[in-house]
C-alpha cells in the first residue's frame, strides 16, 4: 500500500522534516530527497554506538514531529511501525561497505518512494547518481589497497569491521566484541591467534569501543587502527576514504 505525503502536506516552500535513527541513515536519506522539499535529521550522533546514547526527551519530542521517521530494526526507540515510519533492515550487513551501502540505498529509495509518490521519479534520478558515484569512488579506493599489496593481509578486527575490511582485501583471521564482552582469556587467545597468523594490524571499531583490541595490538607490536561504521555529515564517499585512508596510514602504505 501506498502511503502518501500528507504528513508533509504544507505549503510548496515548506520543507518536511525527516527524521533518522543514524547519520548513515540521514546520509542516504539526504542523497534521495530533493533539499528544497525535505529537511533530513538523524537521532543518535555519528561517533557514537546508539547502543550507549541516552534519548532525550527534545529527540522525542522530534520523532513525534516528524514527517517520517527511518529506522533500522535494531532502533526499538525511534517507535512502532506505522504511517509516518519507515523501516529500513540492514540484515546484519555493515552499511559503511559499498555494496552493501548500495542496497541499503537502493531499499531506502523504494521505501520513500512509497511515502512520497510525487517525488518517486527524483528519487530513482537522485539513486541511479549516488550508485554512479558510490561505485566509482570504491573502484578508485579498492585499486589503490590493491597497489599497496593489501590483498590477503590477515588482520584481527572487531566483529562490526569485518565485513569492510574483507572489502578491503583482507582476511580477518579473528574477530571480537564490545569491549565489555571481552574477556582476558579471550584477548590471550585472540593474541595467541594473532602471533600464529602473523596478522599486520588490530582494528577497532569507533562506535562500540575504539580502545577495544589496543592492548591486543600492544601484545602483538603491531598497528592499533580504528575506523568508523558512520559517517559524518561531509557524507559517505569521505568516510569510506578517510577508512581507506587510516589503513593505508597505519601500514606505512603511500
Amino acid at each position: 500500500m501506498v502511503v502518501t505525503d500528507q504528513a508533509c502536506a504544507g505549503p510548496p516552500d515548506e520543507r518536511c522534516t525527516v527524521i533518522t535513527s543514524d547519520e548513515l541513515l540521514a546520509d542516504m536519506a539526504r542523497a534521495l530527497l530533493p533539499d528544497a522539499r525535505y529537511r533530513v535529521e538523524a537521532i543518535f550522533p555519528p561517533g557514537q554506538c546508539p547502543g550507549h546514547y541516552d534519548i532525550k526527551f527534545s529527540d522525542i519530542e522530534k520523532i513525534q514531529k516528524a514527517g517520517l521517521v527511518i529506522y533500522s530494526r535494531s532502533m526499538t526507540l525511534m517507535g512502532k511501525p506505522g504511517a509516518r515510519r519507515l523501516l529500513i533492515d540492514s540484515e546484519g550487513r555493515n552499511w559503511m561497505a559499498p555494496d552493501s551501502y548500495l542496497l541499503g540505498v537502493e531499499r531506502l529509495a523504494q521505501g520513500l518512494a512509497g511515502h512520497f509518490p510525487e517525488h518517486g521519479q527524483e528519487i530513482e534520478h537522485r539513486r541511479q547518481a549516488v550508485t554512479r558515484l558510490v561505485r566509482e569512488e570504491a573502484q578508485k579506493l579498492k585499486e589503490r589497497m590493491q597497489k599497496a599489496g593489501i590483498e590477503g593481509l590477515p588482520v584481527l578486527a572487531s566483529s562490526m569491521q569485518k565485513e569492510l575490511l574483507t572489502w578491503m582485501g583482507f582476511r580477518v583471521a579473528g574477530v571480537y566484541g564490545r569491549p565489555e564482552a571481552l574477556s582476558a582469556r579471550d584477548a590471550a587467545r585472540l593474541v595467541k591467534t594473532g602471533k600464529a597468523e602473523r596478522v599486520v594490524a588490530v582494528v577497532d571499531n569507533l562506535q562500540s569501543g575504539p580502545e577495544a583490541g589496543i592492548r591486543i595490538a600492544e601484545a602483538l607490536g603491531r598497528p592499533h587502527i580504528v575506523l568508523t561504521n558512520y559517517p559524518s555529515e561531509e557524507g559517505y564517499p569521505a568516510a569510506l576514504r578517510n577508512n581507506v585512508e587510516a589503513v593505508l596510514n597505519a601500514l606505512g602504505c603511500k
